[in-house]
This record gives structure tokens, sequence and C-alpha cells, in this order.
């Protein structure tokens, strides 16, 4: 672990212990890939990822509460669709049309790549400001005259423009360049470090405007270069101030698999091709593809779909599929094909009847003769629709064979070739999940209730749910170097310079609760079973329309001692005829410890009406007053129960549905109903062996 590794381990655990915390915090990756490149550049030899867990023992005021930037970077939050503020908001990122792609090319890792002279003025030429720029030294000559920039990651884009002082003439002469990151290559067929090609150029002379808007066909961008001539006649205080390109807009497909996204892809052959990822790294010379020496007369045609998990739900229109195999020489190119023909479907998450996604076309691309190695780049267009799910369905076969039966060397040595899978939309996500870190109670507490301070535009909302228990369970993982996952026999016997990582992934276990019914309205009583030791929470960001978003400033939740450790009932009897009036008793045999607050009410809960009849504490019966309710009663016990024992009270109804539901609440009169502690089926009785409460 290298030293700024450990620092920033440390502040992280600092500013979670400052906001009533104690948090380790852990990275769930959908990737193997991904798992050992971020894991792994943190480590040397081990690497262990423990899921994250806040201890809540520091409370004040039995409050945990979610306010701060600091508090919510604890939480699992899709990267690149939703960010927090430094005061503490969290919003979703809108996904753009028609950008700048220079403004944020350092968010990319770009940013100025180099100049012949003067290099510390070639970040002005994207700061913004007009009243900055770069210009070459007239003393070094036209062979220095040039500035290059890096964008960080392929764009697609059709228009630059320059911006020139006006407080001086502009460049007379220059050329403009663009690279889509096309590496130079050797003799010897190896591509040049750091080498790029320029595919696209074009020259300005005796220029005399101080902007330039240059448009180009359509293509890939990833380097620009300026070069000015007849450096040593120009005009003092004349600069470059601004460059703008002009692209299709935010690339939904970068920083997908940080986003808790996923590449998975299904294939006829036996062994399926991985680095899928290589597909929206934004770098054109990392490509995705299939080896075809399987497919010589297989007597079918073979099939295969990648599909991608966008992490979030948004509004896509727009698909790009960039299929330039710059991997290689160009004399080689024509060895590397596309596709003969695919389809393009769009899935919103929804389910069909057996559980598998709901696809629907939104795009197809016929067979067509340049499909395979002329066209290359693949455009298309179609309705913005709410999509978490794409998958692109293609063979690599035609009538069971893709290459020439005489020619055993084939026509392709790979297919399905993509460098890069972009992904254009429009406007705040449709649906964002945020997770919390699993919550340590520290013990058997109780949560009363859960607040939140949100902002939500018309048609948008935030939705909150919850769980809860008392298990945790611990998931050890084995990688190699390459990502792919192995046994611990396999990855101790091979040598420690050549292992991945270990993660060490640590999951709700298996007694905890479903997903809660969502919450409506802030402070509610909470809604999963309790008291429990560890408590999560969910919030969606949910949008019905591009325009609208929905953001959430704090979330609390209010810890109590519980009313009791625990708290089973089982009705008597479990069955009763539809339609005729029934008499029912229902057990309920609380346990308590020196911190449970003890009830003096209870609250039965029904879907039909219901009659209250008798209540015994022990073997006795009490007189008690009683509240009615609609379908519910309250039984308000004469004195405050904090002693293991037996209360059961006698109750008649009509039931017409099986399962029909009786549920019911100790309650303390001095914490009030939303400190109420729910019944949870069990043994209350050894008179009965109903173990329920339907």
């Amino acid at each position: 672990l290298t030293g700024a590794d450990c620092s920033y381990i440390y502040n992280t655990m600092r500013a979670s212990r400052a906001s009533g915390h104690t948090c380790l915090k852990s990275q769930v990756l959908n990737s193997k890939e991904a798992a050992m490149r971020t894991v792994g550049s943190r480590c040397g030899g081990l690497w262990i990822v423990a899921a994250l867990l806040c201890s809540a023992t520091a409370i004040d005021a039995q409050r945990t509460s979610f306010r701060s930037q600091s508090d919510w970077e604890a939480w699992t939050i899709p990267s690149g669709a939703a960010e927090v503020s430094r005061l503490g908001v969290v919003r979703p990122v809108e996904v753009r049309k028609n950008i700048n792609s220079l403004s944020n090319a350092e968010l990319f890792g770009g940013g100025f790549r180099g100049a012949g002279s003067n290099p510390g003025a070639g970040s002005l030429v994207f700061d913004g400001d007009m009243a900055t720029g770069w210009a070459p030294s007239p003393e070094r000559g036209d062979e220095d005259g040039w500035l290059e920039i890096d964008l960080g990651r392929l764009v697609t884009a059709e228009r630059i423009t320059l911006e020139f002082s006006a407080e001086a003439p502009p460049f007379e002469f220059f050329r403009v360049l663009l690279s889509s990151g096309e590496p130079g290559f050797t003799n010897a067929l190896v591509p040049v470090a750091g080498s790029v090609v320029f595919s696209f150029s074009q020259s300005f002379g005796f220029n005399d405007l101080h902007q330039i808007t240059l448009d180009f066909p359509r293509g890939s961008v990833r380097v620009i270069r300026v070069e000015v001539g007849d450096v040593a006649r120009l005009a003092e205080g004349s600069s470059l101030v601004e460059i703008a390109l002009e692209s299709i807009g935010d690339n939904i497909a970068l920083g997908l698999i940080e986003r808790g996204g996923s590449i998975s892809i299904e294939s006829d052959l036996k062994d399926l091709p991985q680095g899928g990822q290589t597909m929206v790294d934004g770098d054109i010379k990392t490509i995705w593809s299939l080896q075809t020496h399987h497919a010589a007369n297989v007597g079918k045609d073979l099939f295969h779909a990648l599909i991608f998990d966008l992490g979030a739900h948004y509004w896509v229109d727009q698909i790009r599929i960039v299929g330039e195999p710059m991997n290689t020489v160009v004399a080689r190119r024509n060895r590397y094909g596309n596709f003969f023909w695919y389809q393009i479907l769009g899935s919103n998450g929804s389910l069909a009847p057996d559980g598998t996604l709901r696809w629907t076309e939104i795009a197809f691309q016929p067979r067509l003769p340049d499909n395979t190695n002329v066209t290359r780049n693949f455009d298309h267009e179609f309705p913005v629709q709410k999509i978490r799910y794409l998958k692109h369905f293609f063979p690599s076969t035609e009538g069971g064979q893709s290459r020439d039966a005489e020619d055993t060397g084939g026509e392709f040595n790979e297919f399905g070739v993509v460098s890069e899978y972009q992904i254009y939309g429009e406007g705040f996500p449709a649906e964002i999940t945020l997770t919390s870190p699993i919550l340590d109670l520290g013990s058997l507490k109780s949560v009363s209730t859960l607040e939140w301070a949100s902002e939500s535009d018309p048609g948008a909302q935030v939705v909150l749910r919850s769980r809860t228990g008392n298990e945790l369970i611990e998931e050890t993982h084995y990688y190699d170097q390459k990502g792919k996952e192995q046994t611990k026999r396999k990855w101790e016997k091979t040598p420690s310079s050549l292992r991945g990582p270990i993660v060490i992934l640590t999951e709700a276990g298996d007694d905890w609760s479903l997903w809660s019914r969502s919450y409506t309205a802030s402070g509610e009583s909470f809604r999963s079973p309790s008291p429990r030791r560890y408590v999560q929470i969910e919030a969606r960001l949910l949008s019905d329309s591009p325009d609208a978003a929905a953001s959430l400033s704090q979330l609390s939740l209010d810890v109590v001692n519980p009313i009791a450790l625990t708290a089973p009932g089982e009705i008597y009897p479990r069955e009763a005829r539809p339609g005729v009036l029934e008499d029912f008793r229902y057990f309920i045999r609380p346990q308590f410890d020196r911190n449970s607050r003890g009830f003096d009410r209870v609250r039965l809960t029904a879907t039909v009406p219901v009659t209250f009849m008798d209540v015994q504490v022990g073997n006795e019966s009490v007189d008690v007053e009683v509240e009615l309710e609609g379908n519910s009663f309250v039984i308000l016990l004469p004195s405050l129960i904090r002693e293991e024992q037996t209360i059961s009270f006698d109750f008649n109804s009509i039931v017409f549905q099986s399962h029909t539901r009786f549920d019911v609440t100790l309650e303390n009169s001095v914490l009030g109903t939303e400190a109420g502690q729910s019944v949870e089926p069990g043994n209350a009785s050894d008179e009965v062996e109903s173990e329920t409460i339907v």
C-alpha cells in the first residue's frame, strides 16, 4: 500500500468518524476486470475489499444522519450519474447534447499534451477565459510553432472553433489537424508509444478573422494539433485564446463500469471472449472482437450478444459504434471484420412473465456488403426512451460459415470488431439508485422513524426503502492478473508476482428482510422489522421526463432502545370457515433485557372488521380500556410490561380470504406510536403450534 493510499483511507475514516460514523469504504465492482484494476492499483501482492460498514454506536441523541458531503460519499452512488455537492446535496448529473468536449477534458485525464514553445500557456486555450491564451515564441521558428491538446477520450465531432485575441491581429498562417488517437507503427509493425497519426488537416492563409469555425465530416477525435506558420512575423499580442470542439454530447458509456454497470457477453462459442470493458474505455486503440477460427463450415450460424448494463436508467436517443481496428497497421485492417448485420435491443428493466428482461428493438443494421470492413462506423438515431440495458445481437457466420471454403486462412482473422460503443441521450437520468452503507447499530436496536429532505421538479420524486437483519456474510474471491476469477487452490499455487487480487465482500446475511414498501412521507414510522443489529437504506431518484430532476439533501434515522428484544406471536386457530364469525386468540411472548423500554399498549390491525373480547397477562384476565380505530383496536394495559410472560387476547372476526393478516404492534405510551415494535411470527405459546399471524 502506497503512502498516498494510506493517507486516502485514513482521511476517509477520519471524516466518517467526525460525522458520527466509523466507516471502512468498499467498492462493489460488477466487473472482474475493474476489480483487478481498481483494487490492484492500491495494493501490492494482496488486495482486500471489505463491505462498507458504519457503526452508529456514537450517535448523538440516538439519531444517525447523512447530510454532509463526506456522509454521502459513504454511500454507493453511481459515478457520473449523480454527484454530491459541497453542501451535501445529492443530485443527478445532466446528460448534455452538442457539448464542447474540451471544457471537461481534464476529467478524463486529458488536457494540454505538448507544445513546441511556450508550453506554460498551453492549457490557457481551453480555460474558458477570453483574456488568456497561447502563442508560439517568435524566436524559436516555425518548427516549434505547434500546440497539442488531448481530449482524454475518443469523441465524435464535426465542428471546431478557434478564437483569437481581439486585442491584436489573429494568426495569419496556421493549420488545424485532428487525430482519433491512431498510433504510428515502426517497420517491425510495432506501435510507437505516444505517437498519433493525424487523419484530418485544414490550412489557413492570409487569415484576418478573429473567430474561425471549421466544419468537417463527422468523425472520431482524440487529439487536436495547431501548427502556426510564419512565426517570426506574428504581431505583438497575437494569441490563440480558446479552442472549442463541438461533439455529439456526453457519452453515457464512459465510466459505465465505475458507475456500477457491467458488460456481459452471450455467445454460441464455448470459450466466451472477455475484455468487454475495452468498448467503453475511450481509447480507439483497444478493441473487442471474436476470433474466427471456430467458424469454418460449422453447419449452422453462430450468434452472439453484447449486453450493456448502464448502471442507471437514462433517456437514450443515439448510438454510435466505432469499429476502426487501429490496433494494427493499415495493410492488415481488411482482415478485421465488423458485422454482417445486427440488431440493437433496449430494456428499461421491466420483466417478462418468465422473469427475463423485456426487450424492444431500437435499431437494426440490415445486411449490406460494406458492413464487414468498409463502413467501420455505424450511427443510429431513434426517439428518446428510458433505457437501463442494451443488447447488441449479431451473427459471426452466414450460411454456417464465415470464410470461403477453399481459403483455410479465412476472410477475417477477427470479427465483430468494436473500438468504442458510444451511447448518447439527453436530460437527467430517469432512475438512479443510491444505497447506504450497512449501518451497524452496535446491538439490537429499533429504528422509530425515517426522515429526509428533498426537492423535486414536477414529474420527479425521491423514493426510499429500508431493510434490516442480524447476520453478515463474508465471501472471498480470488482473481488472476487479468481479472478472471479462479479457485483458492490455483491462486495459492500462482507465483506471488503473478497473482491478482483477493476480494473479500461482506454482504447481508440470510436473515435479512426484503426491501420494505416505499416510504411516502418524511417522518413515517420505520417499515422494516425491528429491533435488528444492521440497517440499510435505498434511495431512488426518479424522473418521468428528461427535464425533471429530484435531489436529496438529508436523511436521518431515529434509533432507540427496543421495546423488547424479541416479540414472537402466533394466532389460533390457523384455519377458519369463510364468511362465518370465528373466535381467535393471539399469543405474544416478548423477551427483554435491561435496556428494553417495555410496552403498555397492544395494537391489532387487520384487513377485516375485528371485535375485542378479552385479554390475559400471564394466566390472569385483566381489566383494560380499548380504543377502536376502524378495522383495528388498541388495548391499553394497566401497567408497563418489562418482564417475560405470555400476553394473550381474544377477538372475533369474519374471514373471507386465505392468508388474512392480523398484525400486532407493541407500543409505549411515553415513546409514541412511531416507536412501536411489530410482533413477528414465532413460538409464543406452548399451548398451540401455529407460529403464524395469518
